[in-house]
């Protein structure tokens, strides 16, 4: 066989290869992780913050909530679109890794599992606990601030582009369109 009738053979099993093996996932960043490429938060703490925002703002972990804190915090403060910029900048990657680390720790220790192996029902009353100030052990960074900050994150990614302005029925009327969704 000659070398370009083999290439091009070659062509479509290798489109028809890469379309079935790399098929887009539907499921959502949470099954999807695993495969990101993150530039500060560790695989663990982008499920962890995840699960955290899922539970506060439905749809938050879809949407991306993980990459978007995970952006901005490998990014340039100045440009960052979290709201902690705003209120405390001194560490704000610390700020998120400590509340991170709060939750798990919290989990373990109320339910001795991690928080995205917890029940829903179990997420929840973490959260309650969280903004009725009532944890146990996470007293750093503070529970309820954390909730305040991670609750803006969420509603930002779900609510803040405009697929979530559609979603909702407010027509989406940006003076200057972002680059990217958020």
């Amino acid at each position: 066989m000659k070398r370009r009738c083999f290439v091009t053979r070659m062509i479509p099993t290798t489109l028809w290869a890469s379309a079935v093996l790399h098929r887009p996932s539907f499921s959502g960043e949470a099954t999807n992780i695993e495969q990101a490429n993150y530039q500060y938060l560790k695989i663990s703490e982008a499920e962890t913050l995840a699960a955290w925002c899922k539970t506060i703002v439905s749809g938050a972990d879809v949407a991306g909530v993980a990459r978007f804190v995970d952006q901005n915090l490998a990014g340039h403060q100045a440009e960052s679109l979290l709201l902690l910029r705003y209120l405390d900048a001194s560490d704000m990657a610390g700020f998120y890794r400590k509340g991170i680390a709060g939750i798990d720790a919290e989990s373990h220790h109320r339910f001795d599992l991690p928080f995205v192996k917890l029940s829903l029902d179990q997420q929840k009353d973490m959260i309650a606990a969280g903004v009725a100030s009532e944890m146990e052990i996470w007293t750093d960074p503070d529970p309820n601030f954390f909730y305040f900050i991670s609750r803006s994150d969420a509603v930002d990614v779900v609510y803040g582009t405009k697929a979530g302005f559609a979603e909702i029925g407010i027509p989406y009327l940006a003076h200057i369109p972002p680059p990217q969704p958020w």
